[in-house]
């Protein structure tokens, strides 16, 4: 059975969140992340309009790539999935500098995997018959 490309891309951009939301909540479970989270830190972050903006802001590009892959055309969908991919795998890259944990390692190569999936597929598209670009 052949899959649309478009909805194999929404499927990946679906995991790779997926993906984010564990590796979120099983940071939960590291000692003294709450008591970090509770002195308004995020990491090496404060805790401020600005850096929640950043940071809602990189989550919402991955919820947004799912209606840009089955809505818009196929050209604008691969131009913008090769450009979120190759931001997502550097942000990945930034995520792992320093970082000990081995659960954290797994995820961070994992997501990796799937960005550099997304860009390999979205170079795959090809313009569909009848769509202007």
């Amino acid at each position: 059975m052949k899959i649309n490309i478009q909805i194999k891309l929404a499927g990946l951009w679906t995991t790779l969140m997926l993906l984010y939301i564990y590796c979120d909540i099983y940071s939960f479970h590291r000692t003294g992340y709450i008591n970090e989270m509770m002195a308004d830190k995020i990491g090496p972050f404060d805790v401020s309009q600005g850096i929640l903006a950043v940071f809602g802001a990189l989550m919402l590009i991955p919820a947004l790539m799912l209606p840009v892959n089955l809505f818009m055309n196929s050209k604008a969908a691969k131009i913008i999935n090769i450009i979120s991919g190759i931001l997502y795998s550097i942000v990945n890259i930034g995520n792992l500098i320093g970082e000990t944990w081995v659960y954290y390692w797994i995820y961070g190569i994992t997501e990796m995997v799937i960005t550099i999936l997304i860009i390999i597929t979205a170079i795959k598209i090809k313009k569909k018959d009848g769509e202007q670009a």
